[in-house]
């Protein structure tokens, strides 16, 4: 293929080249460009949309959701911000619901706001900024296994590391358990201001706040949780030993995490390599529901799947 087709432009100076996404390797080439030029075309539309047009909604045709979702979440936007005192920070968006049905009588659902802006280069390039866009499939088999075993989290400080523009496995865990405490939390302070939105638009069970926290960066108050939630955080070759290392440090004795990501190459083995290097213990589940591993098997037909890249492991993570 010529190169000049790998290449998608999003505008005269942003360009990305397809041959550096890092799970695009030697096998099943062209299937995997094709899927990630679908990806990369959230972002492209996006950063070519108007100021002051809305993201691409959950339902969007174009989102990668539509080849990769497990289909877990059900989504509704809201008329109006669900407040009766909406401040700017929340006018600003427009509002859905995300819900999560266990069974015809059990169903959990969240209020998740999206950015009523365009999302610039400067936004999407760099460290943890594609949270900003959508709800990858990685979160939302988060989301829905901490729904299915809300009793883990029973009396637990609960931490949420790289939790993107929504840290909606962290925001449930909040609404529906237990937990002592819950903190979300991102790298990206855009991800956060979005965050600190939803918990406006939201009754909690316990105290829930969000903050900013870069992996890398040691915390003064040393504090520690009891559980520890991640959902697709291993794909950065150049973080994962801060991402280790934060979660050996911010992981309480006797606690677990549970870190959900797709194979993608070699990306979750080195992770669990580095991880027990640590001293960490880690158990990869690849059957955690019996809802899920059906999906998985119905879509191990479509042509654009593959579960190398789409289907999310649940590793885990235990401190001795």
């Amino acid at each position: 293929m010529d190169q000049a087709e790998d290449i998608l432009e999003l505008s005269e100076n942003f360009k990305i080249d397809l041959d550096q996404v890092p799970y695009i390797d030697g096998r099943g080439r062209e299937k995997q460009k094709k899927v990630a030029r679908r990806r990369w075309a959230i972002l492209a539309k996006a950063l070519k949309s108007p100021a002051g047009s809305q993201p691409s909604s959950p339902t969007d045709e174009i989102s990668v959701r539509r080849i990769s979702s497990f289909m877990l979440l059900q989504t509704r936007e809201l008329p109006a911000p669900p407040t009766a005192h909406p401040s700017d920070l929340i006018t600003k968006r427009t509002w859905f619901v995300y819900s999560i049905t266990l069974d015809p009588t059990t169903t959990f659902d969240v209020n998740v706001g999206h950015r009523n802006r365009t999302f610039s280069a400067e936004d999407l390039m760099g460290f943890n900024n594609t949270g900003n866009v959508c709800i990858w499939p990685s979160e939302e088999t988060l989301s829905y296994y901490v729904c299915l075993n809300l009793t883990l989290f029973e009396g637990k400080r609960v931490l949420e590391l790289g939790g993107g523009m929504s840290c909606l496995a962290g925001v449930f865990v909040a609404k529906y358990s237990a937990a002592a405490r819950v903190l979300l939390t991102d790298g990206n302070k855009t991800s956060v201001e979005n965050v600190s939105a939803i918990l406006e638009c939201n009754k909690f069970s316990c105290r829930t706040e969000c903050e900013v926290l870069k992996w890398g960066q040691p915390d003064p108050a040393r504090r520690q949780f009891d559980a520890i939630l991640s959902a697709d955080c291993l794909f950065f070759d150049d973080a994962r030993v801060d991402f280790i290392n934060c979660l050996s440090s911010r992981l309480a004795p006797g606690g677990f995490a549970l870190v959900m990501a797709p194979r993608r190459g070699s990306t979750l083995d080195s992770f669990v390599s580095q991880s027990e290097a640590r001293g960490l213990r880690c158990k990869r589940v690849m059957n955690y529901s019996e809802v899920v591993w059906e999906k998985r098997l119905a879509l191990m037909s479509h042509c654009d799947y593959n579960d190398n890249i789409h289907y999310p492991v649940l590793i885990e993570v235990n401190k001795g």
